[in-house]
């Protein structure tokens, strides 16, 4: 069985960031969508690329996303994961500091490094929802 899933994600994007979105492996156009999901286990991934060291005020917000008009918001902060990718020479010396850079950052909605942020859901959706508000 499947479902069709409507998808809204409000961003605020400063500077000239790249911006991929994706269900699973499918890359989607744009940030407002529908996508047929089989059910089961899937992930919400949104990229962020393009900053260098000569970009230190690119970032992204995640702002908001809406599936089937439901806000996620809790669910962004518990069940989402931003996987970061810290740039170099600034990442080698942090940790030369003893400083220690996190792998994974639970909740965080504010894209500052080039990373990928994901958001794993199942479907049917409304099941994912009522699991999570348990």
């Amino acid at each position: 069985m499947n479902e069709t899933i409507e998808f809204d994600i409000n961003l605020a994007i400063s500077g000239d960031a790249k911006i991929a979105v994706y269900i699973d492996d499918a890359e989607m156009k744009g940030i407002k969508f529908s996508h047929t999901l089989d059910f089961g286990n899937h992930v919400l991934t949104i990229v962020h690329s393009g900053k260098t060291n000569s970009t230190p005020n690119q970032h992204v917000i995640i702002n908001s996303i809406t599936i089937d008009g439901i806000a996620l918001r809790d669910m962004l902060w518990t069940d989402s994961v931003c996987i970061p990718q810290y740039p170099e020479p600034w990442a080698s010396e942090q940790r030369a500091q003893g400083i220690e850079l996190e792998q994974r950052v639970v909740g965080e909605t504010f894209l500052g490094h080039n990373c990928e942020w994901q958001l794993p859901f199942t479907s049917p959706f409304y099941e994912c929802v009522m699991n999570h508000v348990r």
